[in-house]
């Protein structure tokens, strides 16, 4: 198997060789975010709750989308074709956002079903399943059958793979928060605004936005590695 450091590397080289195209696909997601702002400032009543609950709507769905079509776009990448078949990928995409929901249930399903027996069962069926949802992505299975190849994929290596499924969130989530928080400091800096007002009950608005900024441009780069850590585990059975 492809060595932590490795992976985080090459998803880092991967994401600045690309940057424009993947963080301009996740950039979509801003759309419906600053729909939601701008319906939530006027006085609430039932009209601007229903179109805030509208973009929220429209977000979870482009964010669903993203997850499927950033992945594909990955594998392509890596091939270094010349040409990306970006219409067929988004295409295909859309196609399967329901098999990949549905995967998302039962995983969440089988993942609380552990809580209630322990900690420990529930553990075990994150690795187990954590990469089911690539399985629909590249390999085409639905239902029970892409948790059970997730599962073939953690067969062996148990603790390699939990050791990966965890430094790449953490290592990129650090990253990501370090980045959000530099901003917001200097922001608060430069505008004069008083440090009292982030440790408030309801901080200011330009907050949200920054971290909501970074949150939308570091997804690909999280995307990018269980990518390229999925490709992997099944190059190295």
């Amino acid at each position: 198997m492809t060595s932590i450091s490795e992976l985080l590397g090459q998803s880092w080289q991967l994401y600045k060789k690309h940057f424009s195209l993947l963080v301009g696909y996740a950039a979509w997601l801003l759309l419906p975010y600053a729909g939601s702002i701008l319906v939530s400032l006027p006085r609430p009543n039932v009209f601007f709750e229903t179109l805030s609950f509208a973009c929220l709507l429209v977000q979870g769905i482009l964010a669903f989308w993203l997850g499927i079509l950033i992945p594909l776009l990955v594998r392509e990448l890596v091939k270094n074709k010349k040409s990306v078949p970006i219409i067929d990928l988004q295409n295909k995409a859309w196609q399967i956002i329901p098999s990949v929901v549905f995967v998302a249930i039962l995983e969440a399903a089988v993942f609380l079903g552990g809580l209630i027996l322990l900690i420990v069962p529930a553990f075990i069926f994150w690795v187990w399943f954590a990469l089911a949802q690539f399985s629909v992505i590249f390999e085409n299975k639905k239902g029970l059958a892409a948790m059970a190849w997730s599962r073939e994929l953690a067969r062996g290596r148990f603790w390699k793979l939990t050791g990966r499924l965890i430094a790449g969130p953490l290592v990129f989530g650090i990253l990501a928060v370090f980045t959000s928080g530099l901003l917001i400091i200097l922001f608060t800096v430069l505008s004069g605004a008083s440090f009292d007002s982030l440790f408030s009950l309801t901080p200011p608005l330009w907050i949200d936005v920054i971290s909501t900024v970074i949150e939308t441009f570091s997804l690909p780069l999280f995307l990018i590695y269980f990518t390229l850590l999925y490709l992997d585990l099944t190059k190295n059975p």
